[in-house]
């Protein structure tokens, strides 16, 4: 907690100190300002979350002190230090919106209940924040809000996001229910935060999204990178129960951003290149650069793109095909050198992705070779792919079901991972039949979708473009004026200007 403390005289600062100490510990970083000019600056330079600021100071009161700080730092809680019984000033203070009055000397008492109650709001306005976060970055996420129309991003903040995905051979109930266990806990821990908001955000694929804001300002924007690196490291190191054994975790970091467009654009790379996992392995944070720079290898992503497709063949029980791909696997790695750094991508392999008996693999060439020889027998038992299907479900009647699921809830931001739970199978499995079947993703499809949905929408004429591209679920007109000419070639009102065939 950073707390400031304006007074020109030093033994009312120095009281406030030792009181606030005994209260609170070592939890604060306590700041002191002599003037109203220099709390002014001090504001400008932590935007503390806590300010007591004497009413009559020296340079430029603390009204009017206060009434300038507060544009530099807009989410300090306020508290007038004064002697003086007088209404006039209370009443300007009141004006201002401060928190609450203090009178000189301090009583330890009654500072201690006033501390509680300016903390019991810092929590109430953090939480409010963090779910305000949450649903902004949900609907970027889910296609139903512009970054650029959106008054919430226009706030200068910087940004860092950390894409948690999971892959596992244990039954997709289990799976389902750690992953929920395991964002409550990172909510828990994100809430507890003083110096930046905090969110998780479900991914359409069902991978979550950490995502945390700060708008200090930028004399201690050197540190954020250094600060939240931390925080992800000690987030891991506290759900590691909730992973455990059976499930690889992969924790792909962004780097710490000042806007938000790059932010969601760094989130779309790391999405489009987390197949590099299955090289690169999993219990660890990786870094955006080195995500990036694996992923302009043309062999690299070659490999990975295999090890994907060998996964996905063995989870919809494609045993020709599976064969087929575990050959031109071991033709693309049979130059990879011994020195590249993706010793751990063999054995996490074998353990999350395809289930070979033990031993693991000592490296890829292995790994291809016992996929060879293991092929036929990881397909002769049927139980392998009960934790991923319905029993006795067809990839046809699966997609079926899932186009029902989005006719009735296209309105809402709705996801592949929401619908593969809700049909009890893992996100991966479902974007891979869906776009068998369907020959689109599954995205895309609900976008055509809700396009079509429109259409109806705007023929009845009973309401304008924004108010049908609300109850489609997209918060901005403009988003949806620009889907909709994409797909069809024209604007909505143009559309509705041609005469009906």
């Amino acid at each position: 907690m950073r707390i400031l403390i304006a007074d020109d005289e030093p033994l009312v600062r120095y009281g406030l100190i030792s009181i606030l100490e005994d209260i609170q510990g070592e939890r604060q970083t306590v700041v002191e300002a002599e003037n109203g000019l220099e709390l002014i600056e001090k504001a400008r330079e932590i935007r503390p979350h806590i300010a007591f600021v004497d009413i009559r100071m020296p340079k430029k009161d603390g009204l009017e002190a206060v009434s300038e700080a507060r544009e530099y730092s807009p989410e300090t809680l306020w508290v007038m230090i004064t002697g003086h019984a007088d209404f006039a000033y209370a009443q300007k203070a009141v004006k201002l919106g401060v928190e609450d009055f203090l009178l000189k000397p301090a009583d330890p008492d009654e500072l201690k209940i006033l501390m509680k109650k300016l903390s019991a709001k810092m929590r109430e306005r953090r939480h409010r924040g963090n779910r305000e976060l949450e649903a902004k970055a949900a609907a970027v996420l889910g296609d139903t809000t512009s970054i650029r129309y959106d008054a919430f991003f226009a706030e200068k903040r910087i940004w860092q996001a950390c894409m948690v995905i999971w892959d596992s051979l244990l039954p997709h109930e289990e799976i389902l229910r750690r992953r929920r266990d395991f964002a409550g806990r990172i909510i828990g821990e994100l809430d507890t935060y003083d110096d930046s908001s905090g969110s998780v955000v479900s991914m359409k694929d069902g991978s979550l999204l950490i995502i945390l804001a700060t708008t200090l300002g930028n004399q201690s924007a050197v540190g954020i990178p250094r600060l939240w690196r931390r925080r992800f490291d000690e987030l891991r190191a506290i759900t590691g129960n909730l992973t455990g054994e059976g499930i690889g975790d992969t924790w792909l970091l962004t780097r710490a951003v000042k806007e938000p467009e790059e932010l969601f654009r760094e989130i779309e790379i790391l999405d489009e290149e987390s197949i590099l996992r299955f090289l690169l392995g999993a219990g660890r944070i990786t870094e955006y650069d080195e995500m990036v720079r694996h992923a302009g290898s043309e062999r690299f992503l070659k490999a990975a793109n295999l090890l994907q497709d060998l996964r996905d063949a063995y989870t919809l029980g494609q045993e020709a095909e599976f064969h087929v791909l575990s050959h031109r696997l071991e033709e693309a790695v049979r130059n990879f050198p011994d020195n590249e750094p993706i010793q751990d991508g063999p054995a996490w392999f074998a353990r999350f992705a395809v289930p070979l008996p033990p031993p693991m693999p000592a490296d890829f060439g292995d790994l291809t070779r016992r996929i060879r020889e293991e092929g036929h027998n990881l397909f002769s038992d049927a139980a392998i792919n009960t934790a991923n299907r319905d029993a006795g479900e067809t990839p046809h009647t699966l997609v079926e079901r899932a186009m029902k699921i989005l006719e009735r809830f296209y309105r809402d931001n709705i996801g592949i991972g929401q619908v593969a739970e809700r049909l009890g199978v893992t996100p991966n499995y479902l974007s891979t039949v869906f776009k068998k079947e369907t020959g689109m993703n599954f995205t895309r499809r609900l976008t055509e979708l809700r396009l079509e949905k429109s259409k109806e929408l705007l023929r009845r004429g009973e309401a304008n473009v924004g108010e049908v591209a609300r109850s489609l679920g997209y918060q901005s007109g403009r988003h949806f004026t620009r889907l909709f000419k994409d797909r069809y070639g024209r604007t909505p009102s143009e559309w509705m200007a041609e005469p009906e065939e």
